[in-house]
């Protein structure tokens, strides 16, 4: 058996059968990805188109559903993150400012997401262009994030809007 085969088996005997299963997909998905740190754990559903362009650190999980889009601009995802079912990150938008021309004949902007150290974005969130969640902040559920959130923030909402700042010692 070759080592890293063996290496790989040894890690997957230890540890529970479904949880086995999403670090299996998460050992795939790190050898599309541009990077993938350790212990990354994809459930099922997950869509992640253009996977090169997308870098993930340690200990993050990737729950069911989430749709990851970085079109031509990257999305960058720091350690220790939690993306709940249904999340949807995507760097592109329509150009709609030109009222002489179709829509659909605009083109498009691309900007990159960040989501740093941390952070718990809750089941179907949209994460859109630009946008970079700070550390140590949760996101809620069904939020759309339009803008930047603040490191140790709380937000929800469509748009997402500060509910409040988290505090140690405070749940």
């Amino acid at each position: 058996m070759k080592p890293w085969l063996r290496q790989l088996v040894h890690r997957l005997a230890n540890v529970h059968r479904l949880d086995r299963v999403k670090r299996l997909r998460g050992w795939y998905y790190s050898g599309l990805m541009e990077h993938a740190g350790a212990n990354l754990r994809v459930a099922e559903q997950v869509l992640i188109n253009n996977p090169r362009n997308v870098s993930v650190g340690d200990n993050c999980y990737f729950g069911t559903g989430v749709q990851l889009y970085p079109w031509n601009a990257p999305i960058r995802i720091g350690n220790n993150v939690l993306i709940a079912a249904g999340v949807r990150m995507i760097t592109r938008k329509h150009g709609f400012g030109d009222l002489s021309h179709p829509m659909a004949r605009q083109g498009y902007t691309n900007a990159p997401i960040v989501v740093e150290d941390d952070v718990w974005i809750g089941f179907g969130a949209v994460i859109l262009p630009g946008v970079t969640i700070g550390k140590g902040s949760i996101v809620g559920s069904n939020a759309v994030v339009t803008r930047d959130v603040d490191p140790f923030t709380i937000v929800g909402g469509v748009p997402a809007r500060l509910i409040r700042r988290r505090i140690p010692g405070q749940e």
